[in-house]
Parts: C-alpha cells; structure tokens; sequence
C-alpha cells in the first residue's frame, strides 16, 4: 500500500457559482493495485489508474459550505461503475468508454461541515484512471424547485389533495411504507402502529389464475385509504405473450422493440395488458381514490424484459402507457413515479410524464440517510421533482435522515425478510422510527379527502415582513399587527428558536446558527423563508 501523503495538493480557483478546491488524485493514499502514473497533460502531471484499487482522500475544510462534488476521470476500458463514499455513505457512479478526461459530476449540494472529512473512491468494477476530484461550493438556496402541479391534465381532485399533501411534507417529515397488507399489519402488532403507506402489486391481475381474488388489492387498497393511508401500486408484468408467466429477461423472450410496431402481436399484447390494468385502476377512481402509480419499475437494471432492449423501447412503452391510460381510458386519478437505476439518463420518459422520481435502494445493513443519491437525484431532475425510495432493503436511521438533510418523501422495504428480520431492519429501529416526530405513521395522517394546503412555502402571507432574505447574523421583522410568537425552524420543519416580541417589530438573531435555508413563522397564519449565507 502507498504510504498516506501528509499534504494533499491543493488547488483553489472561482467557478461561475463560487470558489471550488481540487485534490489532484495522485496526494490520495492508494491501495488494492491503484498505481500513481505520469500523464504531462494532467492536472498535476500524474493521474491515477485504479485499476481493482481505491483512493482515500483525507480532507479539512475551513468551514462549513454545501458543495457539488466532481471526478475528472477517463473510462478507456469501456463502460464502468464505481463507488464514491464520504464519510462513510455511499453513491454508485457510471462512467461510458472514453479515452478522453471528463470532468463528472458525482454528488450535488453536500452540506459538509467545517473539519476533516474522509472521501473514498472504492471500486465496484475498477479500472479507470483519475485525475482529480473537485469540491464546488454552491448555494443551497438553489436546491429545489418542485413542481406545484401533476402532469396528468385536469386530475382528480383526490388525486391533486395527496400530490398537495406530498408536496406540503416533502423536506419536513418522511411517510413510513412497508410492501404489502400482510406486512403492515405485523408492524401493526409488533409496534403498535401502522405506516401510513403500503405497496401493492398487479403481479397476479389479468392471468385468469383461479386462486387468485382479483379483488384483493382494490379491497386492500380502498380500506388503507379509508384510513387515510396512501396505496402505491407497481406491476411485475408477466410475459404480455402468454407465452410464459415470467417477468425476469433470463425466463422470457418477449420483445419490447415491437412497441414501435403497431401491427405487431407484441405491440397488441402490451396494449391489451395496459387496457386490463386501465380497467381496475378505473375503478379505483370511479369511488375516488388516487393512486401513486409506479410502473415498468428498476428498467435500467434490465433484468425484467421491459428493460431488456434498452433505453429508447422502454422509453416509447411509458409513453404509450401514459398516453393509453390518461388520453383513451380517461384515468386522471395516478401519481405516476419514474424509478430511477444508475447512468438511466436516457431511459428517463420525460417531466411531462413523470411526476415523482423513486430509487430502489438494497444495501444490507446500511441505515445512513443516503444523502448522496438523495442530492444527486433532485440535482439531477432539476430540482423540479420529488424524490423517494420507492423501495429498499434496509431503510435509513431517522436519526441520519435528520442530521443529513435527507428529505426523501416516503421509504417503502419489501416485504417478507425485509420487514421482518433483524439483518435488514430490527424491530426496535422499527419502533424508533415510527416513535419519531419525523416520521408519518398511518394515525399521525390528516384526512386526504379534505386535505387543504399549508403555507409553510410561501414567502411573503398577509401582514408579515421579513427582511433581508439573504442575512449573515440577523433578520428584521415587521408586522402590520401585534406578534405574539415567532418561531424559527429549519429546513426539516423541525423548531430551534422562539421568541414573544413585543409590538411588530423585531430582530432575531442567527449567530452561531449553520447556513442555509430556514422558516420563520409569526404566531400561526404566516411563514416566510429566508436564507443565512
């Protein structure tokens, strides 16, 4: 193993959005084969080639600062994935054949704070060679930009009350989800309390199974949102053919391209399969219940024969979908949610036809915030989509979700094993989580048939004044009326200051308080947002 390099070359220099340091990757204390390489045209004149290796950067910043993080890197052996960790919490990137050094961004808006912090690039495949690593310091004021409205025109007004309500809790608590009735209910008597959403599945619907009720999951899903639960539903859509009762590209052979083939018997499969599902989501909302609706899910993994051609058929059958379901059958009741895999970039269907951005994440053991693909994916959407993890093995410690900023929607572990042993989650996590004011449990759900909006996002309610917005210890208030609480909470919801003014003017004070985004609120009808550089 190389011996750790005690100075790290350093470079500083301004970007168009601020000041950025760079770490040449050859300072970075190298092991398992990365080997330091001269390369005149390098940054530093060296490059690392990983090889099956890793690099370990230690690093020490002044002060605390978001950042956006990139990798100048070369693929010349072909497409490759790899692991870029900070302190300890980890995110998968791609990068395509190239000869040539791109410079690649792999993390977006990560709050560090002042102090060391130890980075790692680890291999998952190797073989690539690094030149360096840059650390960009950005606004975090900038971060999101959700979009206020469904991408089905005219929904139902269920349908709209639940995106509202999504939209009102992002950022400020996490929905609790499980995968299935049979699971909910075990966390039910073993904790307690029940998750306020539940996955089901299509996976035995349109299949003429004679033991099988296809009732069950409009029953199952209608007495979840009698109680004010959320029902989700995906669809491991079996072999359209017939020909075999598989999903999984290793057991069919069914041929996606055909979609573009209207007179294919592919194309006429798939759109008799879409009419049938049509036909039970129909009545889901003919009785008024919205569905957040998650299909042809994990495609870019290609292990289910949706995802089996590539990007472009999978994108032209999410379209098609879309368009059968919402222009032909008139379903305006769906929350329809994209599930985002790795370098999927190109599988993506389009903002006008996904509303919400979910990750199946399964990583034993690992309860961290993951943070790193939460800034990655709302980065990577513009800031203009909700994001989740529409699925996952084991589920973030609350504790992490809140110190890290994590602000995903809801968390939804598979069933069976996942749920229920202690190697993925453990029933006093389980307990933890659903005793936390962060996390939304199914009795802490407000009625989402009369769900009217918060004003928790609005700058500027009534007779509330708040100024500067962007401050550097201090704000001033001024109301046109007597204030009699003001309270201070950031960007999770979560309260860390209150003062009694007298009158309705005021100044609070943020010294010692970090940067970023916070929510002042004058006793109970007014909220604005303000910035702490």
């Amino acid at each position: 193993m190389q011996k750790a390099i005690s100075i790290l070359a350093i470079f500083l220099f301004i970007t168009s959005t601020g000041f950025s340091q760079k770490f040449e990757a050859e300072s970075a204390t190298l092991s398992g084969g990365a080997i330091k390489t001269a390369l005149s045209s390098a940054s530093g004149s060296f490059i690392v080639e990983q090889k099956g290796g890793n690099l370990t950067f230690n690093l020490n910043f002044a002060e605390e600062a978001t950042y956006n993080i990139y990798i100048q890197v070369a693929s010349p052996s072909g497409y490759k994935a790899n692991n870029l960790i900070v302190d300890g919490t980890s995110i998968t990137f791609a990068t395509n054949q190239n000869s040539n050094y791109i410079k690649l961004k792999v993390v977006s808006f990560l709050k560090l704070s002042a102090g060391a912090h130890k980075v790692e690039i680890t291999n998952s495949w190797g073989w690539i060679n690094i030149d360096y690593i840059e650390f960009e310091k950005v606004d975090p004021s900038t971060q999101f930009s959700i979009n206020r409205t469904l991408v089905t025109p005219n929904p139902t007004a269920e349908a709209a009350k639940l995106y509202q309500f999504l939209y009102d809790n992002y950022g400020k608590k996490i929905i609790s989800g499980v995968m299935d009735m049979p699971e909910s209910n075990w966390l039910k008597t073993n904790t307690g309390k029940s998750p306020a959403l539940v996955g089901f599945d299509f996976l035995f619907c349109g299949r003429n199974y004679s033991w099988y009720d296809e009732n069950k999951p409009y029953n199952e899903a209608k007495a979840l949102y009698d109680k004010n639960g959320i029902p989700a539903f995906c669809w491991h859509w079996r072999d359209p053919s017939r020909i075999t009762e598989e999903f999984y590209t290793e057991k069919t052979t069914f041929d996606i391209s055909k979609i573009s083939d209207v007179n294919s018997a592919e194309y006429k499969a798939m759109i008799s399969d879409i009419d049938y599902i049509s036909v039970m989501l129909k009545k889901f909302q003919d009785n008024k219940i919205p569905v957040i609706w998650r299909p042809l899910h994990e495609a870019a993994g290609g292990w289910f024969w949706w995802g089996a051609k590539g990007a472009a058929p999978c994108k032209k059958l999410w379209q098609v979908m879309f368009d059968r379901m919402v222009n032909h059958h008139g379903l305006h009741n769906l929350i329809w949610v994209w599930t985002r895999e790795p370098n999927d970039d190109a599988w993506y269907p389009g903002d006008e036809y996904v509303d919400i951005v979910g990750r199946d994440i399964y990583k034993e053991g690992d309860h961290s915030s993951q943070i790193l693909e939460f800034n990655d994916m709302n980065s990577r959407y513009g800031g203009k989509k909700m994001v989740t993890i529409s699925e996952s093995g084991s589920f973030p410690d609350v504790d992490n979700l809140i110190k890290d900023g994590a602000g995903w929607s809801w968390f939804m572990p598979w069933n069976g094993d996942f749920t229920r042993s202690a190697k993925y989650n453990s029933l006093d996590l389980w307990k933890k989580m659903f005793a936390s004011d962060y996390v939304l449990t199914l009795d802490e759900m407000p009625n989402l048939k009369t769900y009217t909006a918060t004003s928790m996002i609005l700058n500027k309610i009534n007779n509330l004044h708040v100024y500067p917005t962007y401050f550097d210890e201090s704000i001033n208030i001024r109301s046109d009326k007597l204030i009699q609480t003001v309270s201070v909470y950031n960007q999770l919801g979560i309260p860390i200051k209150t003062i009694n003014p007298e009158g309705g003017n005021t100044v609070i004070s943020f010294a010692g308080f970090p940067s970023g985004m916070y929510l002042v609120k004058a006793d109970d009808e007014s909220a604005v947002k303000v910035f702490k550089r």
